[in-house]
């Protein structure tokens, strides 16, 4: 099993609706954190992070799958790191096929990412344990191939 087993779900949720708030609709914003909180089907992942301190580059490795390559704007600590734990989403397929955009929690102890479609609605979320120097808070986009 991934580490991703040593993430809180409530400490992401929480960590998201703060980030989120006043960004998302209500109505949307309680759609993702419930998402995050209760999505349970995960794939074993990897990745890095990149920041060059109001710029952030992502790539995540699903094992036997796709890889997600990302960019955003973030107020961040310049750095670099590994990623170790697992994508969720419910339906992997229209993970890869309609993400567009991503907002990311970067801190010590984990990385966070979720991925969302043209729509705002969340189609999955990253949950990793970092070996890493990068804190920061942003979006972007990106995608799976």
């Amino acid at each position: 099993m991934a580490r991703s087993s040593s993430i809180n779900k409530e400490q992401v949720a929480e960590d998201f609706r703060a980030a989120m708030e006043g960004v998302l609709e209500p109505e949307d914003l309680n759609a993702a954190v419930h998402t995050i909180l209760t999505t349970t089907k995960h794939y074993p992942a990897k990745g890095n992070v990149v920041s060059l301190a109001f710029y952030m580059q992502f790539q995540v490795y699903i094992d036997g799958g796709k890889t997600f390559n990302g960019k955003g704007g973030a107020l961040s600590s310049p750095g670099a790191g590994a990623l170790y734990g697992a994508v969720y989403t419910s339906d992997l397929d229209r993970l890869y096929r309609d993400t567009t955009s991503i907002q990311f929690n970067v801190a010590e102890e984990y990385t966070n990412i979720n991925f969302f479609d043209r729509f705002s609605n969340l189609l999955g979320s990253f949950h990793s344990g970092s070996v890493s120097t990068v804190n920061g808070i942003g979006g972007g986009t990106g995608s799976w191939q």
